[in-house]
């Protein structure tokens, strides 16, 4: 499956660089995507030890053009971790690092608030308060403190996790609401499929933090609640809206990747296997759905056409993840 994965990832730098430099927010590759797509990258290079698109991958986390909103900067912090251990130099570790630990500090000082108990605004002009903000903070917390053991990063995992998980963003059958309305309550909002991953990812690190094994078993719920609620109806793995929107089509792949590391996590036995032979039946569907030169549809439908760079992170992360699931995972 890696030899699909790079395939994949192939057309972006060919194909579609340009697109993932854009300068702004409002184009058929938004800014915050690019992090995204520096953390696919990383986890290729991780996954297979084929280091083609390192340089790439610099280049495009070096450009912080576009940015708006602190869920954007905390993309990028995602994208500082993962690229982090792949660098030769310890001083340009510690660099990469550094710059996450800043935006993270930023955030925590400036927007966390009292505001419906805590949690971290969406936005500069504190109009929001939502999921997937608060699950990067979360998540962004936790790895910093395995990477540099400094105890207020844990003291703000816990504290992130704690606010989250009395939100009322989490329903009772474990699907993850978008956001709170203004009333701090939870606003029904579509439990988009990057909000059930990045909550995965979440979990698993503030797990490793806590030594707090039922974290993971909250994860196992809401991992198996989500592809449950989006059965492949003959197309593949569905998100909850009718149009595809551009920030859409790359969110099945943030799942799928966080979604590939906890099946990695988990020992032998039914649920792994039940988890790992949905990465593999999916991957296949959408291998047997690609187009020409290895392009791929961000809905994983096979008709009609509608590439982009987002649809080939998505499927990329796909692959990495069922990949990571055999025991020839090498290309």
């Amino acid at each position: 499956m890696l030899n699909h994965a790079q395939s994949a990832l192939a057309a972006l730098p060919s194909h579609y660089a340009l697109s993932l430099h854009t300068r702004h927010d409002g184009g058929p590759f938004h800014a915050w995507q690019r992090f995204v797509a520096v953390s696919s990258l990383a986890e290729y290079v991780s996954a297979s030890g084929d280091d083609r698109f390192f340089s790439f991958s610099q280049s495009l986390l070096a450009d912080r053009r576009g940015l708006d909103g602190n869920d954007d900067s905390l993309w990028v912090a995602e994208a500082d971790l993962d690229m982090a251990p792949l660098k030769k130099e310890e001083a340009d570790r510690q660099r990469t690092v550094q710059d996450a630990e800043t935006i993270f500090k930023q955030l925590a000082a400036q927007y966390w608030d009292t505001t419906c108990g805590g949690g971290v605004w969406w936005d500069h002009a504190r109009t929001y308060k939502n999921a997937i903000t608060n699950e990067l903070f979360l998540d962004v917390a936790a790895r910093l403190y395995i990477l540099t053991g400094e105890p207020s990063y844990k003291s703000w995992a816990e504290r992130s996790w704690n606010w989250f998980a009395a939100s009322g963003m989490i329903s009772p059958s474990y699907a993850i609401n978008d956001g709170l309305d203004k009333t701090c309550h939870t606003n029904a909002g579509p439990p988009y499929s990057y909000n059930q991953g990045v909550i995965l990812d979440a979990l698993l690190s503030l797990a490793t933090v806590t030594g707090n094994k039922t974290l993971q078993d909250e994860a196992i719920h809401i991992a198996d609640e989500t592809i449950t609620a989006r059965a492949p109806q003959g197309n593949g793995f569905t998100e909850p809206q009718i149009a595809m929107t551009v920030d859409g089509q790359i969110f099945r792949g943030i799942f799928v990747r966080a979604f590939g590391h906890l099946v990695q996590s988990l020992p032998p036995g039914q649920t792994r296997a039940h988890f790992s032979s949905w990465l593999q039946d999916e991957s296949q569907t959408v291998w047997n759905h690609r187009f020409q030169n290895s392009r791929f549809n961000a809905t994983w439908e096979k008709s009609p056409q509608r590439p982009s760079a987002q649809a080939q992170i998505t499927a990329a992360n796909l692959f990495i993840a069922a990949a990571n699931m055999s025991d020839n995972a090498a290309p």
